[in-house]
């Protein structure tokens, strides 16, 4: 553009002939030409074909903070083809999608010519897309995790279905070994794609990729690095992307959340007493946030479980009775539940009458309340004392029964 105005400008010296008017209706024009391109960078423009199509709806959804917003629709005629177009300002993901269920992720940049084509009905399985590098980078990501998630079928079910026997144990170490191997390959795949490509918001959907509703595929411990280095990366290259703040936002409280944790841990094998451990603050069933600090009572058993897990059901149907014994002498109970639908899980707190306190940690969060605490399966329970911390994990029920007994009694 520079070149083009001195160009210009040296035209106009040299024609002695060109009125003054002339020149003046030019100069005019350079200010719009240059809010023109302006305009042109900051607009996305998304457009293709549906095969199928005809007759339905297609939607397109920003994806915020606090989850997709509708932002545009079209109804696709006999030729499928669609156009939308917004103005942005750094990059940002939307959804393409005829039903809640039937949809595609695009990242997308200002400027970008967006061109997709895709069968009605499977948008996520056969669209093909140019024109956005960071579109096709979550393609990737979705693409190896629905290949993974192909591969751990089959042997879920196998598993599942494997009867008590003499061959239970080998026929069950075998499966579970070749799960691993799979669930490794997918982690290796994450954190490769990670390192490759930390200054795109698609290492952003990298970092939480969930394998099912229970367990993301960088779910341990240690990924936490992951989270401050994308987040680090993503800052200095888009420091005003909402999204890039919620990931710096998010690094940060599970570092403070961790340094918590290795303080109850280190405290609990050196035998020190420590009165301080990770606090956890959801929503509880009436939907007011509900905090583990703000518990009274002297001993709490923070529980970790889901309404979807069998084992989770069965060790609250067992501490019934412990709750019933000691929870008027000073012992409460704190379950964080892990879960899809908050409908489901009001239900099953009320069929299976758990008179404690309940919160839900959603299957779309983060799970910084698991990752604190180093949740490494459900059910998980800590026997938490308000004056000295952790005091105990996973104990069972008899074992719980006479930690209380010697406490209360």
């Amino acid at each position: 553009m520079t070149i083009f105005l001195k160009h210009h400008f040296k035209t106009m010296n040299q024609l002695s002939t060109v009125s003054a008017q002339v020149r003046f209706g030019i100069l005019l024009l350079v200010p719009l030409i240059l809010v023109m391109s302006c305009v042109d960078q900051s607009k996305v423009r998304i457009n293709g074909e549906i095969e199928e199509g005809h007759g339905k709806t297609l939607y397109l959804d920003r994806i915020e903070l606090t989850g997709p917003q509708p932002h545009d629709s079209a109804v696709l005629r006999s030729s499928g083809r669609f156009s939308f177009s917004d103005r942005i300002t750094t990059p940002g993901f939307f959804r393409l999608r005829l039903d809640e269920n039937n949809y595609i992720t695009l990242l997308a940049e200002p400027g970008e010519k967006i061109s997709i084509s895709a069968r009605a009905s499977n948008l996520p399985g056969t669209y093909e897309i140019t024109g956005s590098e960071g579109s096709l980078l979550v393609k990737q990501l979705n693409d190896r995790l629905t290949e993974t998630r192909r591969k751990m079928n089959p042997l879920i079910r196998e598993i599942s279905a494997l009867e008590e026997g003499p061959e239970f144990e080998q026929e069950a170490a075998r499966i579970e070994e070749e799960l691993d191997e799979i669930i490794q390959a997918q982690r290796r795949f994450s954190i490769a794609f990670i390192l490759e490509n930390m200054e795109s918001l698609a290492s952003i959907t990298a970092l939480y990729q969930q394998l099912d509703d229970n367990n993301y595929v960088l779910g341990r411990i240690r990924d936490i690095q992951y989270l401050k280095i994308v987040a680090e990366s993503l800052m200095k290259k888009y420091p005003n992307s909402p999204h890039v703040k919620a990931l710096a936002s998010d690094a940060a409280d599970q570092e403070r959340q961790y340094e918590l944790y290795k303080l109850s841990v280190m405290a609990e094998q050196s035998g020190q007493v420590v009165t301080t451990y990770p606090d956890i603050a959801m929503p509880g069933v009436d939907g007011d946030t509900v905090r583990l600090s703000s518990v009274q009572e002297r001993y709490i058993l923070l529980l970790f479980g889901s309404s979807l897990n069998p084992g989770s059901v069965q060790l609250s149907q067992d501490l019934l009775p412990v709750y019933r014994d000691y929870h008027p002498k000073g012992f409460e109970i704190f379950q964080v539940s892990v879960e899809r639908d908050r409908e489901e899980w009001l239900r099953s707190i009320e069929f299976l009458e758990l008179p404690w306190i309940h919160v839900a940690e959603p299957g779309g969060g983060s799970f910084f309340a698991a990752i604190s605490y180093n949740v490494q399966q459900i059910p998980s329970t800590y026997l938490i004392h308000r004056d000295a911390g952790v005091v105990a994990r996973n104990l069972s029920v008899p074992d719980l029964r006479r930690r209380l007994a010697r406490a209360f009694d």
